[in-house]
């Protein structure tokens, strides 16, 4: 069995323990696993699997058309890579967040109270996203992410903590807490620190609402916390696993991919 791993080169510059851990976890199961770059030419052959590293969802589409089983599939990269279409989700399925509306291009704000959160559509892992607390910090903001679709929001009252939730197709596999003592994001890639967090019932219910309506392989989703109660963030389709191998003895990568090869003897 022969399974594609893909990734963008910056990507790969960034995940090589990460992509170690495929490359481990396949040969240990009899799988050749494949590194590829998302822009190289497809080899001739077929694979019978791909993992999609990639925020790319025409990228996945293609190979899906090609007959090629992916995981995240194209319908949740489609949704979960940009941040509007997930709060449109959201709302569809009754999940709070964050009083938010959709900008098109920052270089024309819509009238809206100080502060508030600028994010890009598209950012990932924290980044193109600005806490706007007056004129000058909206032009700086403005200029930044100009021309890129973005959404605005009210800021939640507990800044600097979150919790993601990781999990694997039905399963939950664990949540972290997150907290940042200097900034208002709380990512573990900015320096955020992490602990295990114990899920209330309700915030189970949201998680096990956006399971139900996309075909999840391994994804995080992420919940802010305003006046005591959890919110939904953000859904992140490549989803960094660093928090799990540091404060956990999950191993994410063995999960999937036994999770992946489960699925394929099931076709």
């Amino acid at each position: 069995m022969t399974g594609w791993l893909f990734y963008t080169p910056e990507g790969a510059s960034r995940n090589r323990t990460f992509i170690d851990f495929w490359m481990t976890a396949a040969a240990k199961r009899g799988v050749r696993m494949e590194l590829h770059m998302t822009g190289d030419p497809f080899p001739a052959e077929k694979p019978d699997f791909a993992v999609v590293r990639a925020m790319d969802p025409a990228f996945s589409l293609r190979l899906e058309q090609m007959g090629v089983p992916v995981f995240n599939p194209a319908s949740v990269s489609e949704v979960c890579n940009d941040k509007w279409k997930t709060y449109c989700l959201a709302s569809s399925l009754g999940i709070p967040f964050p009083k938010t509306s959709y900008v098109p291009d920052p270089a024309v704000l819509p009238a809206a109270p100080f502060p508030y959160v600028l994010k890009a559509c598209g950012g990932h892992g924290g980044t193109q996203v600005y806490l706007v607390h007056d004129e000058q910090e909206a032009r700086s903001a403005s200029k930044a992410l100009k021309g890129v679709p973005c959404v605005l929001q009210e800021p939640v009252s507990d800044l600097g903590r979150d919790v993601r939730v990781y999990i694997l197709g039905d399963r939950i596999l664990a949540a972290m807490l997150r907290i940042s003592d200097g900034d208002f994001r709380s990512n573990f890639c900015l320096g955020g620190r992490a602990v295990p967090y114990t899920l209330s019932g309700e915030e189970i219910e949201m998680v096990r609402a956006f399971q139900s309506a996309l075909p999840f392989g391994l994804a995080g989703i992420d919940f802010l916390f305003h006046e005591g109660k959890a919110v939904f963030n953000e859904i992140e389709d490549v989803v960094g696993c660093r928090m799990l191998y540091t404060h956990t003895a999950i191993r994410p990568v063995e999960l999937y991919l036994d999770w992946i090869l489960q699925r394929l003897e099931n076709l």
